[in-house]
Order: structure tokens, then C-alpha cells, then sequence
């Protein structure tokens, strides 16, 4: 069942720029897979439709950069990374950061804020 909220979201998706088939490449296509997850990276709603896809337990293509296969691994749902706001994949809240990229970029800003109060 979509609601509203639903649409609002998904009207802001990046993959409503390419060909949907994109998404749901054949077996073996890597290329065309990391095509796909190369749209979700840099999409401004990853992270809404990730979850989605584990909600309603999605079976086919790629959702949120990532792909149907991984997605039945996943035992629970994603939280937002304290600097990017992509998905961080890992049941433990305290892993604040998707990568060591967003942790170093995260402790940079900190740094640099306290030398501007200072």
C-alpha cells in the first residue's frame, strides 16, 4: 500500500531519470549492476528506498544500491550515517558512520569547529 508519504519520496528518486530497466540486470551483468548502484549512491532518498525494499521485502532488482541477493542478508533495518545520511548497513548503533571517509570527514569538521570557538 503506498501512501502519500510514499509518493513524495519516490517522486525525488534519481532512478526516475533513467530506464528502470537499469535495475534489474541479468545475472552476471556486472556492469550493469554497478551502474545501477552508481544512480543509488548518488541519490538523495538511498536510504527511504533501502528501507522500503526490506519493508516490503522487495524480491527482484537493485533498491537503495543494493541488490536483491544482499538484501536477503540483511536481518534488520538500516540507520542513517551521522555524515552523509546514506544507509549504514550494520545492526550496531553504535557504528555512527558508513565508511572510515565519512568517520575521518566527521572528526575533520568536529576539529575544525572547535578551533573556530576557541
Amino acid at each position: 500500500m503506498n501512501t502519500d508519504l510514499d509518493q513524495v519520496w519516490q517522486d525525488l528518486a534519481l532512478c526516475q531519470e533513467v530506464d528502470p530497466e537499469l535495475f534489474f540486470p541479468d545475472q552476471g551483468d556486472h556492469a550493469s549492476a554497478a551502474a545501477a548502484k552508481g544512480v543509488c549512491a548518488a541519490c538523495p532518498v538511498r536510504f527511504e528506498c533501502l528501507t522500503d525494499a526490506l519493508v516490503q521485502r522487495e524480491r527482484y532488482g537493485i533498491r537503495g544500491g543494493v541488490s536483491e541477493r544482499k538484501r536477503r542478508e540483511i536481518k534488520y533495518l538500516p540507520h542513517r550515517c551521522g555524515h552523509c545520511s546514506s544507509p549504514v548497513l550494520d545492526p550496531d548503533p553504535r557504528r555512527v558512520y558508513c565508511s572510515a571517509i565519512c568517520r575521518s570527514s566527521a572528526e575533520k569538521s568536529r576539529r575544525a569547529l572547535k578551533r573556530t570557538a576557541a
